[in-house]
């Protein structure tokens, strides 16, 4: 082949290939705003990465980034979680979020990271779960930290969603596979529960187990998603702003004339050994007419994981539907003829006659 043609077709093959790429990866620079309305602009993925919350270590590491990760809070790393997706985690450990006692040590070990090298103060900081993390964002931002995102609550899915989208962006300057196998999923559930509308909606109730106390779950992630599958979550008590309220007593009450929902029970009840078993002994006194499902341990939780919880929660409430199998036919008793065999039979005989009629004819 002509060498001008071969670099001609090189080259096509080349901007095919740049044309083919996602716009967020090929054009680089993003926006993110995080949970508090703050706006934050990124060149590219971001060279490292602090955080607390075991739910964006897990949404970095499973967007391939795991190596970006330099600083965690204690109960992001490997040891404290045993997460198979955190095993190769090598990142500072700056103690406990919770608070703002530890808060001091925290600034001062990034501090110190930065002037050893192992971190930048136009890095980026993620901290979750907690309201004292806005004063330890003021903290570090008057210590020159620049990128410090704030994420506190999530009370809806689509915000999960899109907070799982902007952690793994952040990390990987694009839209990972974690990300895009999460969609597919949601999507699934959707169209598995438009498949059901026009019909009843499946009821619902969200069990929440703390400190060896059983209470209604209420608002939250869990309320939100049991929104996306259209259940009649008959939990939810929309006077109340709380998370949580009653006791095991409500959750029987609630129950007794709701015999057909679907118990969901937190994965924190079984966190310690425990089983359905203990629950129905628990809670119903060994009552088993009502169905509990035993939630995993990322099914709510901020993560990619959270869709396989989605898809477990839809097919509680939405199980396939097997047709029924035909009975199969009684065995007759006695003499059974196979009216197909007598049919043989009636045939050969009249070709026996037939013949022995002609043969006597031709003795004739």
């Amino acid at each position: 082949m002509n060498p001008k043609t071969m670099l001609a077709i090189a080259f096509a093959i080349l901007a095919a290939c740049i044309v083919t790429l996602p716009a967020s990866d090929a054009e680089g620079g993003f926006e993110v705003t995080d949970g508090t309305g703050e706006t934050f602009v990124y060149d590219g993925a971001a060279e490292r990465i602090a955080l607390n919350g075991s739910a964006v270590a897990l949404t970095i590491a499973q967007a391939g980034a795991v190596d970006k990760i330099v600083a965690v809070d204690k109960y992001s790393t490997y040891e404290y979680t045993k997460y198979a997706d955190l095993r190769n985690l090598d990142a500072a450990d700056l103690g406990s979020f919770y608070g703002s006692t530890n808060h001091d040590y925290i600034v001062t070990t990034l501090v110190k990271m930065v002037d050893e090298g192992k971190f930048a103060k136009d890095d980026t900081v993620i901290l979750t779960s907690y309201t004292s993390n806005m004063d330890l964002r003021e903290k570090l931002e008057s210590s020159g930290f620049s990128k410090i995102l704030v994420w506190n609550t999530i009370d809806d899915y689509s915000q999960l969603v899109k907070m799982v989208e902007d952690v793994s962006k952040i990390a990987t300057g694009g839209t990972p596979a974690s990300v895009e196998k999460m969609k597919e999923k949601i999507a699934a559930v959707e169209k598995k529960v438009g498949e059901h509308e026009g019909s009843d909606r499946p009821k619902a109730l969200y069990v929440w187990y703390y400190n060896n106390e059983f209470q209604v779950g209420n608002v939250g992630i869990m309320k939100s998603m049991l929104d996306v599958c259209k259940a009649d979550n008959i939990g939810y008590d929309p006077s109340s702003t709380g998370y949580r309220y009653g006791d095991a007593a409500t959750i029987v009450k609630l129950l007794e004339n709701n015999k057909d929902a679907v118990v969901f029970v937190s994965n924190s009840y079984f966190s310690a050994g425990r089983s359905l078993d203990n629950f129905y002994d628990d809670v119903f006194h060994g009552d088993r007419s009502v169905k509990a499902v035993a939630m995993g341990l990322q099914w709510n939780n901020w993560c990619p994981e959270s869709a396989d919880g989605l898809t477990a929660i839809a097919d509680a409430l939405y199980p396939e539907i097997v047709p029924p199998q035909p009975e199969p036919e009684p065995e007759k008793g006695g003499f059974d003829i196979d009216m197909r065999i007598v049919g043989i039979i009636i045939v050969g005989l009249i070709f026996i006659i037939s013949g022995a009629v002609l043969m006597s004819r031709g003795k004739r």
